[in-house]
């Protein structure tokens, strides 16, 4: 099960990345991101 969160939470930031560098607003990109990324760290930190 730890394997599988992540995974996921890899593949969260990965996303927010690429959301971030594809929008053209720098500062909604980096909100987006940072906001993907904490999401990404709760799942990790959750039992």
């Amino acid at each position: 099960m730890q394997q599988r969160k992540t995974i996921t939470a890899v593949i969260v930031v990965i996303i927010a990345m690429m959301l971030g560098s594809f929008l053209k607003n720098i500062k909604v990109g980096f909100i987006i991101g940072l906001a993907l990324g904490l999401l990404a760290n709760g799942l990790l930190k959750s039992n």
